[in-house]
């Protein structure tokens, strides 16, 4: 496993630099495959997303993957789902390392590689420009 995850820009959709409604976007090669992740958030929380993409993302303990859903509300306020699907290629320690960045306000790159001794039994190595750094904190 390597994954490799970089802020690659801010976007604030009215311009207004105090307004809470910010979407950061991150630069994420999985094993080869690269993506750009965005994480949106706003007064009501945050989600995140794939950008070009409609809906969000999130992680299925179940299967371990990440899916991709996309709700709609239909004509009598009813909420649909129109899409859920697996992400190929997109680990749930990305997503971890994405969520990780945003609460961390890491700018430099994050690489998470496969477990060994200093991460513990299960566990991959979290670095932060080459520095070893504790994922579970911002978790």
């Amino acid at each position: 496993m390597e994954i490799s995850i970089r802020w690659i820009g801010t976007e604030r959709p009215h311009g207004d630099r105090d307004a809470s409604d910010v979407t950061n976007a991150y630069k994420v090669v999985d094993n080869g495959r690269e993506f750009t992740v965005t994480y949106r958030s706003h007064r009501h929380g945050g989600n995140l997303g794939l950008a070009g993409q409609q809906g969000f993302l999130y992680t299925d303990a179940d299967t371990d993957t990440v899916r991709r859903q996309v709700i709609g509300v239909g004509r009598s306020c009813g909420v649909s789902i129109e899409a859920d699907e697996a992400v190929e290629g997109l680990s749930p320690w990305a997503i971890r390392g994405v969520i990780m960045a945003e609460r961390s306000r890491q700018t430099r790159e994050i690489t998470i590689t496969a477990g060994t001794r200093e991460a513990g039994p299960g566990q991959p190595l979290v670095l932060v420009d080459g520095e070893v750094s504790d994922l579970q904190k911002y978790l």
